[in-house]
């Protein structure tokens, strides 16, 4: 499936003829990289398609996690064999940035990669959203019960809720919401005064909550109404997409009713007011007001869904908003979504099991549960959220050391740690919107390609295989 997806690109080397894409760096890179991917497929199947019935947990953790490093391997293979990225850790970087939806890259000038490898980058966005994995259980039978532990596996959010009985089934149905998504998300960009093909990219990365643009200054260079429809798009991309989807069967009422969306869309609010008051009282006198606002709300929603588009270098704001811009790439967006960081769902989750201790300290002999929208939330789910937050802390807190003793800056450090593990894209200082890591050293790289992959799996998939339990029978 994936040497499927190497060879769509080459649509945009056709109107060079066949010969263009036989002899040409792009087109034998993609073609190349096809057949690498095609045998390494038909070797996994001939190999090991007598044993699906046999997976468990174990297993799934093992073929997601693995899958995603082969895939960020064949994804950078295109960039490093045309030349585009001649340096093997920048492609892997590149490659894993637009399949985890973080949206960091090392590119100074993006349009420098022609419209073959522009689509390359965005289509990996748009594949990595919402989980090549769960891509496979929708149109591969062949792992029949096995999907549904790999679909716990890569599903985000604090539980994975059935909307129909079979799992293939339900990752069909959020796929048809975010093909949808998508394609009213191009509609609207192209409506907007975009070329057909920004538009097709930049709804790709918007609805996978990426951030990868066709230019350089991401959308700052593009006409207010892009951006403003892009703020439209993102929001929608942070809604937990069963939500949306009972929205779309008729029952709109159950967004409302949801507390996780409420309080979400309470932090835009307040985060966009908060930045635009800020703003608005140290802009100079021809600045106006429709700009600000929009550079404002813009910054907010690209941060608190984890997109990374940027249409203002929030980097040069006062130090207040640099920092509530780090809190909301700390909080993320709703969980069914494809937004990275935490999740506003765990957020409160956090709240109410804290509160819930004080008052245990007050009544010891109580008993006292923690309820999110009257519904009683079972101790295991509390647990393995307390534990993804330690988790987070532990590897922000050892990645900004490691990459501070590489010789990163302070603020650098800490904030390419936290974009890249809550798969937001830019930091703060050298590393900001109008920046990129490219200069970074190879370890330092590295470094946050492990941020991605352990925010994109969020934690538990990838420490589940250092445990010895994982590996015996």
């Amino acid at each position: 499936m994936f040497a499927g997806l190497l060879l769509v690109p080459l649509v945009f080397e056709l109107p060079g003829g066949l010969e263009t894409i036989l002899t040409g760096e792009v087109g034998r890179a993609f073609l190349l990289s096809a057949g690498v991917a095609g045998a390494l497929g038909l070797m996994l199947v001939l190999v090991f398609s007598k044993n699906l019935d046999e997976f468990d947990f174990e297993e799934g953790f093992a073929v997601v996690t693995f899958a995603w490093l082969l895939f960020m391997v064949l994804g950078a293979l295109p960039y490093w064999l045309s030349g585009a990225v001649p340096d093997a850790i920048n492609a892997c970087f590149e490659s894993l940035s637009g399949l985890s939806t973080t949206g960091a890259s090392i590119l100074t000038d993006p349009a420098a990669l022609g419209p073959a490898l522009l689509f390359w980058r965005a289509l990996t966005h748009w594949v990595g959203g919402m989980g090549i994995v769960v891509l496979s259980i929708a149109i591969l039978p062949a792992l029949g019960a096995g999907g549904n532990f790999l679909f716990q596996a890569e599903s985000s959010g604090t539980s994975s809720e059935k909307l129909v009985p079979r799992i293939r089934d339900v990752a069909k149905l959020l796929w048809a919401v975010y093909a949808g998504l998508t394609l009213l998300s191009f509609l609207g960009l192209w409506a907007a005064g975009m070329g057909p093909f920004d538009a097709l990219c930049h709804a790709f990365a918007t609805v996978a909550t990426g951030g990868f643009g066709t230019r350089s200054d991401s959308l700052s260079s593009f006409a207010p109404a892009v951006q403003w429809v892009a703020v439209v798009c993102m929001v929608f991309a942070g809604m937990n997409y069963m939500l949306v989807y009972r929205a779309m069967l008729g029952r709109p009422r159950e967004l409302l009713r949801s507390t996780e969306l409420r309080v979400w869309l309470l932090i835009l609010v307040a985060a966009s007011a908060t930045c635009f008051t800020v703003l608005y009282l140290r802009a100079s006198s021809g600045a106006g007001i429709e700009s600000i606002l929009r550079g404002a709300v813009f910054s907010v929603v690209s941060a608190c869904t984890t997109t990374g588009f940027a249409t203002a270098d929030f980097g040069a704001w006062p130090q207040g908003l640099q920092v509530l811009i780090l809190l909301l790439m700390l909080s993320g967006a709703c969980a069914g979504s494809t937004s990275g960081s935490a999740k506003v769902s765990r957020h409160l989750l956090w709240a109410k099991a804290a509160w819930r201790e004080v008052q245990r300290m007050l009544r010891p002999t109580g008993v006292f549960v923690v309820r999110i929208e009257g519904r009683e939330i079972a101790e295991p789910v509390v647990t393995r959220s307390v534990g993804y937050l330690v988790f987070y802390l532990g590897a922000a807190c050892v990645g900004t050391l490691v990459l501070a003793l590489l010789g990163v800056g302070g603020l650098e450090s800490v904030s390419s740690m936290i974009t890249c593990l809550s798969g937001v894209g830019p930091g703060l200082g050298t590393l900001g919107p109008s920046s990129n890591f490219a200069e970074l050293p190879a370890m330092g790289k590295t470094l946050l390609m492990g941020a991605m992959l352990l925010g994109r799996l969020e934690f538990y998939a990838v420490f589940a295989l250092l445990s010895p339990l994982a590996w015996r029978r």
